[in-house]
């Protein structure tokens, strides 16, 4: 049942979103919402349904969403698994923060920026979002992740 209303309330959420050119993407798999910035692509969707990327409009910046089975990995477990695993890959974490409602962190690589979320879903599941851009371009993006960040998650539990 939760399934059809993600798809429900995603399709009335966009119409309001598409009037000051923000879109949204939602994932009937794993019931969450994305909102989608001005100018990025629609998103899309990998064949397992769990998410999919989307680019914008000059292609420098990326957007990775997913949604993952948690199993018996403790939700913090796995967001500190996922940062462990951005600085193995030389991202420079200098922001940290997380509690139950979801976690975020951020970080620099060779003139690229790195901003992650990650929130708890329904029955062991979790949403994440990945948002890469360049250096240049943060202060414009500090209002769009923001934006981001406020309307990703998923609906209630049944």
């Amino acid at each position: 049942m939760r399934r059809w209303a993600i798809i429900l309330v995603a399709a009335g959420l966009a119409w309001p979103a598409l009037a000051d050119g923000w879109g949204v993407y939602g994932n009937a798999r794993f019931s969450y919402l994305m909102p989608l910035p001005p100018g990025f692509s629609a998103v899309a969707e990998a064949d397992n349904s769990d998410g999919g990327t989307s680019r914008s409009a000059d292609g420098t910046a990326t957007l990775a969403v997913w949604g993952t089975n948690l199993l018996d990995t403790p939700f913090e477990t796995e967001v500190a698994g996922r940062m462990a695993s951005d600085e193995a890959d030389g991202w420079k974490i200098s922001y940290r923060q997380g509690n139950g409602a979801g976690a975020s962190w951020s970080g620099t690589r060779n003139g690229r920026v790195l901003y992650m979320r990650a929130v708890p879903l329904c029955a062991d599941e979790a949403a994440f979002f990945r948002l890469e851009y360049g250096e240049a371009e943060m202060k414009a993006y500090d209002a769009v992740v923001a934006r981001m960040v406020k309307g990703f998650g998923g609906e209630g539990c049944e």
